[in-house]
């Protein structure tokens, strides 16, 4: 019988931690969330035999070999305020809970990764999921610009895809979309203002970006990665544009360097209210551009980096704060 029809609506993916050491797969998801995109899929590298000799007057080759089996691809979240907090410490390497009404989760740089993920990817409305072990974050951006919703897209590295049943796809156990208590969307006018240098920008976009440089680990013996690594600094960037500022375009000359914030918050009260805030240590401005194209309003595009500058928490470089009811930073976080 040939497989189903897949439809890509009612998409989602579900991800648990790997308890059991990496690449052992996680028996459930500990959060599900709906999914905007997600490209993540089995790469297996075949490479035609080298030997000179060809069958028949055709010419073809022979035969071929494998030489590796990944597992590799994008995911593209809404940014909520509730139910993130897994993929955040995921990406940043650390998170702590601070109690309150809300509570405060705060996501800092730690070791990355710090273990491995189980991501179950279930294809809209076929039965059939595909569980991907040994996930890793290898990059993470928050965009959101006037009149959207802010999205996550991450950059995930994988070990391989399997099932107990042997085939890469399957409906066993069963994988289901479990509905969160809470939501709330990150939308664009619940942005506050950069905070940078004494000055407060009113933003027109804003990007967060954080890249921890992983790398996989191919030998002998096996077709998939051993648990990825750090193989080159770590980078975190916000790159934001607004109505051009004489006052900021000095600071880049001067080459100052400080604190940037940017707080997202609904406006809510006790309970409700939900916020993130985007903090960049000592950061300086990378680069700044506004370009003149048109007899319309200039803006101006810019890049600043952080740095680290001590030995904990924002002082490594950055930190994520979110306020929501959760009582752990991840999971439900």
């Amino acid at each position: 019988m040939p497989t189903a029809s897949y439809f890509g609506r009612n998409s989602f993916v579900g991800i648990g931690p790997e308890t059991s050491g990496y690449g052992t797969a996680a028996a459930e998801a500990a959060v599900t969330r709906p999914i905007i995109s997600c490209t993540m899929l089995r790469q297996i590298d075949k490479v035609p035999r080298p030997n000179l000799r060809v069958q028949g007057v055709a010419g073809l080759r022979a035969s071929h070999y494998l030489s590796a089996d990944r597992s590799t691809g994008s995911l593209e979240l809404e940014a909520t305020y509730d139910n993130v907090g897994y993929y955040l410490k995921a990406a940043l390497g650390a998170g702590a809970t601070s109690a309150g009404t809300p509570n405060t989760h705060t996501y800092t740089l730690g070791d990355v990764p710090i273990e491995g993920n189980t991501l179950f990817l279930q294809r809209g409305t076929s039965d059939n999921y595909e569980r991907f072990e040994g996930v890793v974050i290898n990059s993470m951006s928050c965009s959101v610009a006037a009149g959207e919703h802010m999205t996550m897209s991450f950059d995930l590295i994988g070990e391989t895809s399997s099932s107990s049943a042997g085939s890469a796809r399957h409906d066993s156990p069963s994988l289901s979309f479990v509905d969160p208590t809470n939501e709330n969307l990150m939308l664009h006018h619940h942005a506050g203002t950069l905070s940078y240098r004494s000055q407060t920008i009113t933003l027109v976009d804003f990007e967060y970006s954080i890249e921890n440089n992983l790398s996989e680990r191919m030998r002998l013996g096996s077709l998939n990665t051993k648990q990825p690594t750090q193989s080159d600094f770590r980078n975190v960037t916000m790159t934001v544009s607004f109505e051009t500022d004489d006052a900021t375009y000095q600071k880049f000359i001067s080459d100052e360097s400080g604190d940037a914030v940017v707080t997202f918050n609904n406006g809510a009260s006790s309970g409700s209210e939900r916020e993130m805030k985007f903090s960049l240590n000592d950061a300086y401005i990378e680069t700044y551009t506004d370009e003149i194209s048109e007899s319309g309003l200039i803006l101006a595009s810019v890049t600043l980096r952080a740095q680290g500058d001590g030995t904990s928490g924002l002082a490594l470089g950055t930190s994520i704060e979110v306020k929501n009811e959760a009582a752990s930073s991840v999971h439900a976080g």
